[in-house]
């Protein structure tokens, strides 16, 4: 049963972006859907973490997992199209997130075999994740629980913007480094 447990957290990852992707279309309607928003967001990004840790301290890292996990993080990105349109977040740095994950899939796919991430990749994750979680804490709700983020919603736009940009562009040359440059030597 360890051994699945990468496996199981990458799906429950995959399957946690419907719900959050039905709940954004009343996010600022009630702050109980916002904390709910959050919350899952939470969740699913702490599975990205949780699903690498458990693979590697059982010593089961698979090609389900090399394959999905990528995928699921992917999925997770769509979580920013909503806050673009709440204008969260600049569109710019958004794109490039999903520039840099299409690349990056099929830069994979040109790859032999399955590949693993890259410290680049990690450190956009890094950035990408807990930056969403903020621009959800950020989002003004009437009565919101969560009004002390607001505050932030300049920074986050430009500074977490500009963070995402410069860890999108790294890790997407990274990849094409690493894939294409080194096979072709």
């Amino acid at each position: 049963m360890k051994k699945q447990i990468p496996n199981i957290l990458t799906v429950l990852r995959l399957v946690l972006v419907v719900p959050i992707m039905v709940l954004f279309f009343w996010i600022q309607t009630s702050a109980q859907i916002q904390v709910w928003v959050l919350a899952l967001t939470i969740l699913a990004s702490l599975t990205d973490w949780l699903d690498g840790w458990s693979a590697r301290k059982f010593n089961c890292v698979s090609d389900f997992g090399k394959i999905h996990d990528p995928l699921a993080d992917k999925w997770l990105t769509v979580l920013y199209l909503p806050l673009v349109a709440l204008g969260m977040i600049h569109f710019l740095p958004v794109t490039l997130l999903w520039l840099k994950d299409i690349t990056s899939t099929y830069l994979r796919g040109l790859a032999a075999k399955p590949v693993a991430a890259k410290l680049s990749g990690k450190i956009k994750t890094a950035i990408s994740l807990p930056l969403l979680c903020l621009l959800i804490a950020a989002i003004p709700v009437e009565e919101g629980y969560l009004g002390i983020f607001i505050f932030m919603k300049g920074s986050l736009y430009w500074v977490g913007g500009i963070l995402l940009s410069l860890a999108c562009l790294w890790s997407g040359l990274d990849y094409y480094y690493q894939i294409i440059v080194k096979k072709n030597h």
